[in-house]
């Protein structure tokens, strides 16, 4: 996927609809409401016009000497004030309402996409850049959709009633007053293609921006360890600077259109005041009909202001809305294909037959790979970095499709079996574990819905977990944070392995499980693998010696696009690097410990 958000550089008035057009899906839902916000327009610019019209008529009143009805027109003129503000009052719940049910399901909407889209497609966006699509594009593109539909129908009501009604006050002056209007949709073209460039180029280094603060958040031990604060920090003020620049000059922009615009509705007044008094001097209307002719003019400033804004709005949302398209319009590396059924594993058995597979513009990290992995048996891959060895288990789960050859489970091809099928009857136990910011019954209830407490309690039992747990003040209640930060690595990795006991799949693939544990946790954890290799069809990415012998063959990724596979005795006896790495573990104490998988 690539972040090609640019807007056209000439897109026109009709070209907004194109763009803005399928974000319309997540208002349909609540089409009910926005009936009901425009039944409140409706009432709101009735009353408006009414109050205007009634605040004239005093003058006239007094003008004839009629003393009495006055105050008659004063009491209506409260009572219209009081159903202007209910419907008002209304409105604006609605809106509130309407405006953060379509946020909700934007966003939601947007994170399935992300989450279909998974890990290979979404590798290009730093989180940072999708999270600001997630919070930042979604509120802008929200602002169009949901509050321009409804100012939209309220200016356009309020302009063709009051232009209306300035006509039937005088003609000739509502009609001088009409010449004026085409400098302000010129006022408007001369400065939306700028506000446009101006939001196009801060959504980008915002995008950077949140990225570059995620990453260094993340890596505060880090930064810590190196002394390298104030280098993140000089290069986090670089990436602020660019942000900081185009949003100070889309507010400037901003500033600049308020005040001309201003600037153009005085002038108009002042010509229709000038205008005004030639027409009481000839008697063509009365003192009062001025007052309101006046204030219709000046609150139609309100919705044809409002009108230019909407338009001005939305083409500085065009970034917005393109970045988050931009992401609708990727495609998953992998879909299941039509017709595919479900998979049905019988033994475990897993084939790679004449498998091939390079990244895009890479060298092949392997060509006619030939392997089999009988059922309950386990094949342990070896290489050394970047030889493909967590690229081979993508393969597997079918993130990734090979360039030839093809993967069998049970003599089935995988690519003729639906993906959540293939994908539920693998469970991927990796270094890194998959742990929300929730309790752990939360997070062990997320790979196995409808656990009870006792299959929980059994499972982490298994792990060797349970004693951990069962200390904890709130036991399987217990909040662990964002990636289990307030348990041990030993703890988290344990937890992990519960989690694969509770899901309870025929084929299991360890990718790294004890990369990153100390000699007391991984014995612990050790003891659990073996437990849940039982029976199984396992797949092992490993560096540890004592993980190698306990597999019935080994798969050496020579990082050429070669491959040599045998028993760890054959390896041991027959293949240089194979016997290296044995050698340096058996050599160095604690060798091997901190070494990661290729991913």
């Amino acid at each position: 996927m690539t972040d090609d958000t640019a807007v056209p550089a000439k897109l026109s008035y009709a070209g907004l609809w194109p763009v803005y057009r399928p974000f319309l899906r997540y208002v349909r839902p609540d089409f009910g409401l926005l009936l009901l916000e425009y039944l409140t327009i409706v009432i709101a610019v009735a009353t408006n016009t009414a109050m205007i019209w009634l605040i004239g008529q005093p003058f006239n009143l007094l003008q004839q000497g009629s003393y009495e009805a006055v105050f008659s027109t004063l009491a209506i003129f409260a009572a219209v004030v009081v159903v202007n503000q209910l419907s008002q009052l209304s409105g604006g719940v609605l809106a509130n309402v309407l405006g953060f049910r379509v946020i909700a399901r934007m966003r939601n909407g947007i994170l399935q996409r992300v989450l279909y889209l998974a890990f290979p497609a979404m590798q290009p966006l730093a989180r940072g850049d999708v999270l600001a699509r997630l919070s930042t594009d979604v509120d802008k593109v929200k602002m169009v959709i949901v509050d321009a539909l409804i100012m939209i129908c309220s200016h356009l009501l309020t302009m063709g009633i009051y232009v209306g009604m300035l006509f039937w006050i005088d003609a000739r002056l509502a009609a001088w007053a009409m010449l004026i209007a085409p400098v302000f949709v010129i006022h408007q073209k001369l400065f939306a293609p700028r506000k446009r460039r101006a939001s196009e180029r801060f959504y980008q280094y915002n995008g950077r921006l949140l990225a570059f603060e995620e990453q260094a958040l993340a890596q505060l031990r880090g930064i810590g360890y190196f002394a390298a604060e104030a280098r993140i920090a000089d290069l986090h003020l670089s990436v602020l600077d660019k942000a900081r620049h185009w949003l100070t000059r889309d507010r400037n922009i901003d500033v600049f259109y308020g005040n001309t615009f201003a600037f153009l509705i005085y002038f108009t007044g002042l010509v229709v005041v000038l205008l005004g008094v030639e027409g009481i001097r000839e008697q063509r209307f009365g003192i009062g009909h001025l007052v309101s002719f006046m204030l219709y003019l000046g609150y139609l400033t309100v919705p044809s202001r409002g009108l230019a804004d909407i338009f001005f709005q939305a083409f500085g949302g065009l970034a917005a809305a393109e970045r988050i398209t931009a992401l609708w319009r990727s495609e998953p590396l992998t879909r299941t294909r039509e017709g595919a059924s479900p998979l049905q594993v019988t033994r475990g058995e897993v084939a790679f037959t004449d498998l091939a597979f390079a990244y895009p513009g890479k060298p092949y990290l392997y060509r006619n790979l030939r392997c089999t992995v009988p059922s309950g048996s386990t094949l342990a891959i070896v290489g050394p970095s970047g030889a493909g060895k967590t690229t081979l288990t993508a393969l597997l789960t079918r993130y990734y499709e090979p360039v030839a050859g093809c993967i069998l489970i049970d003599g089935k091809d995988i690519r003729d079996v639906t993906l959540d099928s293939l994908r539920a009857a693998v469970t991927v136990v990796s270094q890194e574990p998959f742990l929300l910011a929730d309790s752990i019954r939360a997070n062990l209830l997320m790979v196995k819905p409808g656990a009870d407490t006792s299959q929980l309690q059994a499972a982490c039992a298994a792990a060797f977990a349970w004693d951990f747990i069962a200390a904890l003040p709130q036991g399987l209640d217990t909040v662990v944070g964002s990636g289990g930060m307030e348990l041990s690595t030993g703890q988290k990795q344990r937890l992990s392995l519960a989690q694969a006991f509770l899901r309870d799949t025929p084929i299991l693939v360890m990718d790294e499980a004890t990369a990153a544990l100390d000699s007391q946790s991984e014995q612990q954890v050790m003891q659990a693998l073996q437990a849940l290799r039982r029976d199984r069809t396992t797949l092992m990415i490993a560096h540890r010696y004592s993980s190698l012998q306990s597999a019935e063959q080994v798969l050496y990724l020579n990082g050429d696009g070669t491959v040599t596979l045998g028993s760890h005795q054959q390896l041991l006896l027959s293949h240089p690097g194979y016997q290296e790495a044995v050698r340096w573990q058996t050599q160095v104490p604690g060798a091997g410990e901190g070494e990661s998988a290729d991913k």
